[in-house]
């Protein structure tokens, strides 16, 4: 079964540094001293680390635009329909709540004369357009959540299956530049990310709408109404974004705790770790610091309630102090006769949408602020991998008789020494190579150039007479069968691990002899497998696509004897027909090979027989293997 990695909120989870010395804790009433608290971790390479703290108004305002433009790009090409829809229901919410206010204003002052009989019936009409409006956007609201709805799964999809398909295309280079793991992550947040910026994006428009139509609504009934309104919202506005940079500071504050803590749960519920966490007695230790992370946790959150209650308190004393002085103008304009007293009734309905509207804004442009700036990643991210998709070449790679290495070197992104310096080799059909050297030494390299994994940074891999940096590699990795040190534990059934999707012009045949190598019938809905069992059907995997190149890296370091000579006879049996490269520091398997190559410090040291190079003084062949006999 795969191990499930657990989620974190930071884009740099893995950068942890010790931000202060742990103190250790009272001793327990036994006596015996307590455990050390667990140290201070602070996620330091966060990109985003004090976004809310640090961004300005003005910075939060010109992003909101941009993250929203985002998330209508996203919806919109995933299905258009629904984003209309939206936006439809948006608009006609907000011609509701303009319409709905209108006809208040209408009917109030048929409502106000002295006779309640004779103003209900000529106010009936009015009264019935506004409850028809207010029904009308309430509709139109849970249209647009129904829509919001439909969208979410699919912008969920097409944000992470874009992603891991740009990582299967991505030239294998893009994975050593440096930064990339941070930056994939910070995509995925962005990506798990968006489907709630589509629900915020709803929300804050659906805010701005209905602001919008109060205030128009509200100026044509009378100038002075406009800025009243903007007094009676504006305390609420600005408590509202104060309060929201608290409630994000005490998110910063206990992200690290949340993200260990989150990791540390996966570790001690786990089936894979239970046996070792009992048989060492461990549980004492990690359930206080599970506890102690918890705490502290507990005890910042707990910290952050009193200054919000602080900010939320004074933010509705003023908006109280200013709503009594609306009300005040109001009544002053009344009395004067320069308003009457319909449109101040108006004018209050007015202030009370507006106040909701302004609350929902402050709300949710905060959170679109903080989850736009990982969208913004999720973007940057995509760009730079599609620029480093496979794309070489359309020559197409046919089998080989043989490949020539002409000078190939490869140098990683940002290093300065090559990890493997310029090579010219020949491997031939029907050989078995064996590739030896200490850790290092360039072999996993000198692996992926010869079969096309890698483009070399100088000279070349010919596979027959075509450059494999001009080939399409698709088509040379058709003819490719790699057994890697590390192999996918996929969560499928036996015969699927081993086909793969591949054509199955095999038969059950190779299948059945795969499965005789694994030793088991089902991995998916079974039982699970050991590290060797994983590997023979790993090899079975490679050996089922009946490759021109054979490539095992370490096949056999978790098998037991028995599947290590069944291994390595198949190999001798299939032999003929392909190039077949063999890995591996057991160097009594290594006897098995026509040749032997010893790679050191990225070059060729020595080439021949095994009994050749074991013979032969000096050699470093000779020297490793002397190293086994002495154990």
């Amino acid at each position: 079964m795969t191990t499930p990695h657990p989620r974190t909120d930071s884009p740099a989870a893995g950068a942890a540094t010790i931000g202060g010395e742990a103190a250790s804790l009272p001793t327990a009433r036994t006596g015996a001293p307590q455990p050390s608290a667990p140290p201070e971790l602070d996620y330091n390479g966060r990109k985003h680390r004090r976004a809310m703290d640090d961004a300005t108004l003005w910075e939060m305002a010109r992003r909101i635009p941009a993250a929203l433009i985002q998330t209508a790009r996203l919806a919109w090409s995933v299905d258009r329909r629904m984003a209309l829809t939206i936006v439809v229901c948006q608009l006609l919410s907000g011609i509701g709540t303009a319409v709905m206010l209108t006809a208040v204003a209408k009917a109030l002052p048929q409502l106000l004369v002295d006779d309640p009989r004779r103003g209900l019936a000529h106010a009936w009409p009015a009264l019935t357009v506004a409850v028809v409006a207010m029904a009308t956007g309430a509709s139109m609201w849970i249209l647009a959540d129904w829509a919001t709805r439909r969208l979410n799964p699919k912008i969920a999809s097409a944000a992470d299956l874009q992603l891991v398909d740009l990582h299967m295309r991505a030239e294998l280079a893009a994975y050593d530049a440096e930064g990339f793991g941070d930056r994939s992550q910070a995509a995925e947040i962005g990506a798990l990310r968006a489907v709630d910026l589509a629900d915020d994006a709803k929300t804050l428009t659906n805010g701005l709408v209905q602001l919008a139509s109060a205030a128009v609504v509200l100026t044509t009934l009378h100038p002075v109404l406009l800025g009243v309104l903007l007094l009676s919202v504006v305390p609420r506005g600005l408590g509202g974004v104060i309060a929201a940079r608290v409630d994000y500071r005490v998110h910063d504050q206990t992200i690290s705790a949340r993200n260990v803590r989150g990791m540390m749960r996966w570790w001690l519920t786990t089936a894979d770790l239970a046996d070792e966490l009992r048989a060492n007695t461990m549980r004492g230790y990690l359930h206080f610091w599970y506890r102690s992370m918890c705490d502290r946790v507990e005890m910042l959150e707990v910290a952050g309630a009193r200054p919000y209650l602080r900010i939320t308190l004074l933010a509705a004393s003023l908006g109280g102090l200013f709503t009594l002085g609306m009300w005040a103008s109001l009544a002053g304009l009344v009395l004067a006769g320069a308003m009457t007293t319909a449109i101040a009734g108006t004018a209050v309905v007015a202030s009370q949408t507006a106040g909701r509207a302004l609350n929902s804004i402050i709300r949710y442009s905060t959170v679109m602020f903080h989850h736009g700036l990982y969208l913004s990643d999720y973007y940057e991210f995509v760009d730079e991998v599609r620029a480093m998709t496979t794309a070489r070449g359309t020559a197409r790679a046919k089998p080989p008789q043989r490949i020539r290495m002409e000078g190939a070197s490869y140098t990683y992104p940002n290093k300065q020494a090559a990890a493997v310096r310029p090579i010219t080799l020949t491997l031939h059909r029907g050989e078995v190579v064996a590739l030896v050297g200490e850790n290092g030494a360039g072999k996993s390299t000198l692996i992926r150039m010869l079969t096309g994994l890698t483009v070399p940074s100088d000279g070349k891999v010919l596979w027959d007479d075509t450059d494999l940096a001009d080939a399409d590699a698709e088509s040379v990795w058709r003819h490719v069968g790699l057994v890697p040190q590390k192999n996918g534990h996929w969560p499928l059934a036996a015969r699927e691990n081993i086909t793969l999707g591949q054509p199955r012009e095999h038969g059950d045949e190779r299948i059945e002899q795969g499965l005789q190598f694994l030793g088991a019938r089902s991995v998916w809905g079974g039982h699970e497998l050991s590290g060797g069992q994983w590997q023979r059907l790993a090899c079975a995997r490679a050996m089922y696509r009946e490759p021109a190149v054979l490539v095992l890296d370490e096949p056999t370091s978790e098998m037991d004897a028995r599947g290590e000579h069944q291994i390595f006879r198949e190999l001798r049996a299939m032999a003929a027909d392909r190039i077949t490269v063999v890995v591996t520091h057991r160097l009594d398997n290594v006897r098995m090979a026509d040749r032997v190559i010893v790679l050191d410090q990225g070059t060729v040291r020595e080439q021949g027989s095994f009994d050749e190079l074991v013979a032969t003084e000096g050699s470093l062949l000779g020297e490793l293997y002397a190293l086994t006999q002495d154990r």
